[in-house]
């Protein structure tokens, strides 16, 4: 208990860690008036950079400074798995969390990989790999009944 409170701990600090640099990265877009037409989703018509919402700020550091929005991706994802294996039985998280996760991810990335720019690119890239990963990992669980004892031996 006490180690998955600390994971969890420590995923919520690089979540926020990684939440604010995206949001500093986003914020060029301000500064970047050519932009604002093919960036500024949320914002609707933008007439000077105080229209920009801060969705937007992540929507541009998405497509042009993926680093931390990959982070902030990896980290979400890491929290969801953490809380579903501390708050959910084991039967139940194999079966049926792990494959909803991974299907959910891999939807993700399918819708973001014919974007057009390298960022929302690797982003999609990084949905479909840790999709597939949850689900390699539910069906090694489902058809292995060594796997079974060890993950309930506890």
């Amino acid at each position: 208990m006490n180690r998955a409170v600390i994971q969890l701990g420590l995923g919520a600090g690089v979540l926020l860690f990684s939440l604010f640099a995206t949001l500093f990265e986003g914020s060029e877009i301000v500064d970047r008036p050519f932009e604002w037409e093919y960036s500024t989703p949320f914002s609707g018509e933008v007439n000077a950079g105080s229209d920009i919402s801060k969705l937007d700020y992540f929507v541009y550091a998405i497509k042009f400074k993926p680093t931390f929005p990959i982070v902030m991706a990896i980290s979400i994802l890491y929290i969801l798995v953490v809380a579903g294996y501390l708050f959910i039985s084991r039967k139940r998280f194999y079966s049926l969390y792990l494959p909803v996760l991974a299907v959910l991810q891999l939807i993700f990335g399918w819708f973001m990989f014919s974007a057009t720019t390298s960022g929302a690119q690797a982003l999609s890239y990084v949905f479909i790999a840790c999709g597939l990963v949850f689900l390699l990992t539910a069906l090694m669980y489902h058809f292995s009944p060594s796997g079974r004892r060890i993950v309930n031996r506890r």
